[in-house]
């Protein structure tokens, strides 16, 4: 079998079940974090849905034609789509459209009979980005699915989601892959030896696809320490400092608000590294290339200082996600951020 999906046991096998039993869902929701193999277990599904290796396993053979022209984005009856912007995992683009061909396209090609395979698979990412008629486009196919056709919905969670939409489907959450797994992934997609692959599975926190793109690209890695450097330059700045990176940061929350997201938590998974060295456990670090500069912060926080900045990001990403205006939002965190007092 041919499951290229890392992790995910559970939901690996209540598709192998239902394959067994042929009893795969018209429609599926795929819940978990950006990063973690939606459209790569979306993917598998296509695969098990037209492998022609099926009725003799549980999962696809990844050998037969149909396995090699979905894997190569190539299968007439594979459709992806996607709410916010172009996938750049790993390179699919061949079948990636925007949503704005919904009404065209989708619904168009929802009801055509498979060209060659026995199934066609419409895969939809972000639909937590759908506007509401975009939404009812979707409600109204699921509601009376046409024969042959499955529709796998891709979505952080399910809790902004239509309850309308939920309800029609069979819903798979993926769980954050562990580290060891991670690690052992990377090792057999001969990288090169430059490649940092023990800190990028600690830094990845059990996305797989985040781990692969990290590390055959490494502007994310400049990217995350950028940020980085950014949050500690917070702790040890001045005030005009902090707001300037404010004002920054509230900008680009209206293009970009997953950037600032993405801040929040760098800052989040660091300060609990200093907790960490402050704790003596710094074999737990993430930020392994970082660890002498961690240790010193240790010093230079106290413990109370430490736990209250855990506490006010974690105040700041709910204010935000509850559309607080951004830069009161990001200015009350640079206010009430603790000064790192230097130890000379």
């Amino acid at each position: 079998m041919a499951w290229k999906t890392i992790g995910q046991p559970n939901s690996i096998d209540r598709i192998s079940r239902a394959v067994v039993l042929d009893r795969l869902s018209h429609a599926y929701l795929i819940c978990g974090m950006d990063g973690i193999g939606k459209v790569t277990f979306a993917q598998d599904i296509a695969k098990v849905a037209n492998c022609l290796e099926m009725p003799k396993s549980s999962g696809p053979c990844g050998s037969c034609n149909q396995c090699i022209r979905i894997d190569s984005h190539n299968h007439t009856d594979v459709f992806i789509y996607d709410v916010k912007k172009d996938l750049d995992e790993v390179g699919r683009t061949t079948t990636m459209v925007t949503i704005d061909q919904l009404r065209e396209d989708f619904l168009r090609q929802v009801h055509r009979k498979p060209y060659e395979g026995r199934t066609r698979i419409f895969i939809i990412s972000s639909i937590e980005s759908m506007r509401s008629e975009q939404s009812n486009i979707l409600l109204k196919t699921l509601e009376e699915p046409p024969d042959d056709v499955v529709i796998i919905l891709l979505a952080r969670d399910a809790s902004n989601l239509l309850s309308t939409i939920v309800s029609r489907c069979q819903v798979l959450n993926l769980d954050p892959v562990g580290e060891l797994e991670i690690l052992e992934y990377l090792g057999e997609c001969e990288l090169g030896p430059e490649v940092p692959i023990q800190e990028i599975a600690k830094l990845s926190r059990g996305r797989p696809e985040w781990a692969y793109r990290a590390a055959i690209n490494p502007e994310i890695l400049h990217i995350l320490e950028d940020k980085l450097n950014q949050f500690v330059g917070c702790l040890i700045g001045s005030l005009e400092q902090r707001f300037k990176l404010s004002k920054d940061l509230s900008t680009q929350f209206f293009r970009d608000r997953d950037g600032v997201y993405e801040f929040l938590d760098i800052a989040m998974t660091w300060t609990r590294d200093v907790l960490l060295s402050s704790s003596e456990r710094a074999g737990d670090i993430v930020n392994i290339s970082h660890k002498e500069r961690i240790h010193e912060f240790s010093k230079m926080l106290s413990t109370t200082d430490i736990l209250n900045i855990l506490k006010l990001i974690r105040m700041t990403l709910g204010n935000l996600r509850k559309n607080v205006t951004p830069s009161l939002v990001l200015d009350n965190f640079m206010l009430k951020l603790p000064v790192a007092t230097s130890l000379t």
